[in-house]
Formats: structure tokens, sequence, C-alpha cells
């Protein structure tokens, strides 16, 4: 493996176990804002109707039971597409990209694509799950990420906020084969926190939307600067990108 950038030294220094537990896409609290909307947008559309999770575990929970209990070889793709509702709509209101045109099916194919990214996905292909996601209309990295991490439960998603902080750009979400890059990328954190990469990533989430905009390194309100980690936080906004 190569030099580790600068950025994935500083982040080796966040306290891992504080963050990992405070992703809100994780939790027991009432449903942020972004998620109530997205499920709104998506039952209005008229899927997901009767599921009402007071909680975003509520989501989680759902998509991991129905995940499950999913037979591979039956290729049930009404279960499928229930499943990625559930997902886009755990991803909040940036999910609504495949919902915003019509009042019909969204995702204009015969689920065949995202049928075979489930395959790769359960072949530990996640490169190539990605990619076949990604030819879906309405899905980025993002929410092509989302799904692998479910349909797999052990790699990372990779958005926005995760491209700045490991690198200081968002040029991990140009391109479907930047994804192996990123695993490439996140391999230190995974070691120096003896945690899967998913977890690693649940944490840095938490760290950045702790701090951090959505599109940039740079902070979200003043007097932060009593807040645990503040120093790397700091740290990270001061250096160029890799």
């Amino acid at each position: 493996m190569g030099k580790v950038c600068r950025h994935i030294q500083l982040l080796s220094d966040i306290d891992f176990d504080f963050w990992k537990d405070r992703n809100p896409y994780f939790s027991d609290s009432d449903l942020n804002l972004s998620m109530k909307g997205g499920l709104t947008l998506i039952q209005d559309r008229n899927f997901l109707r009767g599921f009402n999770p007071r909680t975003a575990a509520d989501i989680v929970d759902a998509i991991e039971t129905r995940i499950e209990a999913f037979d591979i070889e039956t290729a049930d793709y009404n279960e499928l597409a229930c499943i990625s509702d559930l997902i886009q709509a755990w991803g909040g209101m940036a999910g609504r990209a495949p919902y915003v045109k019509k009042k019909e099916r969204r995702f204009r194919y015969d689920w065949k694509d995202y049928y075979d990214g489930v395959k790769n996905a359960r072949d530990d292909k996640p490169v190539q799950a990605i990619s076949l996601w990604l030819k879906i209309d309405g899905i980025g990295m993002s929410f092509a990420s989302k799904h692998l991490r479910f349909w797999t439960k052990k790699y990372p998603v990779l958005d926005t906020r995760i491209s700045l902080l490991l690198c200081g750009s968002k040029k991990l979400l140009s391109k479907s084969d930047r994804y192996g890059c990123f695993l490439e990328m996140i391999k230190p954190l995974t070691v120096n926190f003896s945690a899967d990469s998913s977890e690693v990533e649940k944490a840095l989430y938490a760290f950045s939307q702790h701090f951090f905009d959505n599109d940039k390194l740079a902070f979200t309100a003043d007097g932060l600067h009593t807040e645990i980690n503040y120093d790397i936080a700091e740290a990270l906004t001061k250096l160029p990108p890799e």
C-alpha cells in the first residue's frame, strides 16, 4: 500500500467509539426531517404505503429483515422494488431523484440491472455491483453504495461527506471504478480502529455531519471549538486536496 495521505492520518485520531454511536441514520431517535421528507415523497408516489417508522433504526430493521428473507434464486422483482424503496427512504431527501418525474413505477427498466447488482454484491464483487446500479436512472454513487452497504452488511457508503474527509475533494464520486480506490483508501482506518469499513464509515459520517457542511470542509457554525475532536476537524479544513 502506498503512502497514507494526511487526511487519513488525521482521521486516525478521532474518537471512533464516540462517533460511531452518534450516526443519526442508525439511531433510535425520531426520524430526522430529511428521512421524513424522503419517505413522504415515496409514499406520495404510492410506494411503501402503510409503513410508519418512528426512528431510523425502524427503517434499518425493515431493510435488513427483508434482505435476510430474500431468495436470490426466485428473483422476485416486486420484493426487490420494496427493498429498493426502503433503502431510498433511509437515505432521506437526497434519494428523491427516481420519484420526482411521474407518478409511476420509477426506474424505467425491468429490474434486471438491480437484480444483477444484487447478485454481484452477494458474490463479493462490490465494484461490479456499483457499476450496474449506476446505470439506473436517478441513482448516483452515494445511493448505489447505500444499496451495496445493506445487501452486503460490510461495504461502506461513499458520499460527498466521505470523499471530502478522505481526500479533501469530491473526486471519489466521479467514476464507478473510484469505489475500488475508496476501499483501498479507507483500509488504514479499518486497521487502526480494528473495525470493518462500514463501521468506520458510520463514524466518519457522524464526525463530518457534526462539524461540516455537506459539500465542503467548512464549519456549520461558530463556537465548535469546545467539541470533541475539534482540533482534527480544524486541521482538515486547512489541508489542500490530495
